[in-house]
């Protein structure tokens, strides 16, 4: 299995390693987690996306630590 990514401290770039993430897709994280925090778990994450997280893809998302996000800064 691939590293994980969390999901909450990735920039754009590592983002993007996750199947089916884009620049679109990361910008679209990356703006939630500037304007309401931390993303809680795939449903939420599916929310932000507009779509849905597949079962493929969850494994390999972190979503700890949930009370924690990265700063975003502009350009990030």
């Amino acid at each position: 299995m691939a590293h994980r990514v969390r999901i909450n401290l990735a920039n754009p770039l590592e983002l993007q390693e996750l199947p089916g993430v884009g620049p679109r897709e990361a910008e679209l994280i990356t703006r939630f987690r500037a304007e309401h925090g931390p993303i809680t778990g795939s449903a939420q994450l599916a929310a932000v996306l507009g779509t849905t997280v597949s079962e493929a893809v969850s494994p390999q998302i972190d979503f700890e630590p949930a009370d924690a996000t990265a700063p975003e800064a502009p350009g990030a």
